[in-house]
Parts: C-alpha cells; sequence; structure tokens
C-alpha cells in the first residue's frame, strides 16, 4: 500500500492558513488512469478533484491505495471512508452513500480487429479479459458472457496480453483504454464503439455523517457547475 498526502496540505502550510477543525477524511481508491493515477506525471482527473473540494473547504485528506476488489471492502466497513471512482450500480445502490457523477464512462473492446465490434460478435471470441469485481464484469456475465478471463488489477499488462495474443479482446472504459494504449505508445489496436455508458461518482461509506456527506456533495456540485471538472477532464483527454 501507498499512502500520499495531497498537495492541499502542502497549500495550506505555504500559506500559513490553519488546518480544518474537522478530523482528517480517509480517500480510498485504486491505480485506475487516467482517473486516479498512482505514479505519474499527473495524479489522475479524480484526485485532481478532490484537491480542489479540500481547498474549498479547508480539509486535509490523504489517499490509500489497494488493489480495487479490497478498496471496495474496506470502503463498506471503515468509518468516514470515501472511496472512487464508482460505476453505481443496483448492486452496489444501498452499500454506499453516492456524492456526486464527476466523469463519464463508456465500456468498450479493445482489439487488433478492425470490424465493428458489438456484444453478439464479442461472445464468439476465444478470451476477453476484463478486471474483477467491476461493473465491466457484472456487464458481460449478465450479458451471458463464459469467454471472460479475469484479472484483479487494470494495468497496461493487458495490452501486453493482447499484443502476444494470450486474449483476443480487453474490456474496459474507453478513458482508461486511451490512456494506456498512448502512454505504452501502440498503434495497431483498435477501440470499439461503446457498448454502455454510465458516470463516475465519488462515494461515501455508509457510515459517513450524513452533514459531511451533504458538504462534499455540495462542493463537488459546485465544481461541475463552474467548469472545474471540465477543465480537469480535459487534461487527461
Amino acid at each position: 500500500m501507498k499512502k500520499i498526502f495531497f498537495t492541499t496540505l502542502l497549500i495550506f502550510v505555504s500559506v500559513g492558513q490553519a488546518f480544518s477543525t474537522e478530523p482528517i477524511t480517509r480517500l480510498i481508491t485504486s491505480d485506475l488512469a487516467p482517473y486516479v493515477i498512482k505514479n505519474g506525471t499527473q495524479p489522475g482527473v479524480f484526485i485532481e478533484v478532490m484537491q480542489e473540494v479540500g481547498k474549498r473547504l479547508n480539509q486535509t485528506y490523504v489517499v490509500d491505495f489497494y488493489p480495487w476488489t479490497r478498496a471496495q471492502h474496506i470502503a463498506t466497513r471503515k468509518e468516514g471512508v470515501i472511496i472512487f471512482p464508482m460505476t453505481r450500480t443496483p448492486e452496489r445502490e444501498n452499500l454506499y452513500q453516492w456524492l456526486y457523477p464527476v466523469a463519464p464512462v463508456e465500456l468498450v473492446f479493445v482489439s487488433h480487429s478492425n470490424k465493428k465490434m458489438d456484444l453478439e460478435t464479442a461472445k464468439k471470441l476465444g478470451r476477453i479479459i476484463v478486471q474483477s469485481s467491476t461493473p465491466a464484469e457484472s456487464f458481460l456475465r449478465a450479458h451471458g458472457f463464459n469467454n471472460l478471463v479475469t484479472t484483479p488489477k487494470a494495468a497496461d499488462r493487458n495490452i501486453v496480453l493482447l499484443q502476444r495474443e494470450r486474449v483476443d479482446a480487453w474490456f474496459t472504459g474507453k478513458g482508461f483504454a486511451q490512456y494506456m494504449i498512448a502512454q505504452n505508445k501502440v498503434h495497431n489496436l483498435h477501440i470499439s464503439d461503446p457498448v454502455f455508458r454510465s458516470d463516475l461518482y465519488v462515494a461515501a461509506s455508509k457510515s459517513m455523517p450524513v452533514e459531511q456527506v451533504a458538504v462534499v456533495r455540495n462542493v463537488l456540485k459546485e465544481l461541475v457547475q463552474d467548469g472545474t471538472v471540465e477543465s480537469i477532464l480535459q487534461k487527461y483527454r
């Protein structure tokens, strides 16, 4: 596990602002570029958004990185935890408090084929790799896919497996696929049209006080409405 402090903490120190009297809020996430980037020149969309929340609330946050399945497990059992990026699904609906949608997500197939790839075509493939314990996996299983290879991480290893033809396709978010293809300088992979669209949320543990949830939700709403979130998103496109 790697723990980092937000740059808002450094900003508070440098300008001599007093720390908030509120307890430090723990943020739980995973390495899910471009939304969260564990080791990179940029921290990712959701980290930057929560930095802005921290600035406006004079609040200190600590970010903990875990494998995604474990991150979700922790957020359902620990008090006062914020988790992101989360797709809002019926299975998850009652496990968290949903603060606000921050970014759109489109699920796509990545493959060597430049032919049209839809669900029925993908079912005929040999092996499709998908991150486990995610809405992407649930979506495919709900649509009758039995040719899945699951992995606990959304990593560039999936591109390597595609390049070596160990799998026939990779099912993931379009933004993540585009980011990883660009980072790995790969030119022979194709991204299908989206087969599912949704939003990625900032969510909180059920135990977080409703007053605190309301405060963070209102700031997130402000950041979306005043264009701050869109400006951050543009940096990662």
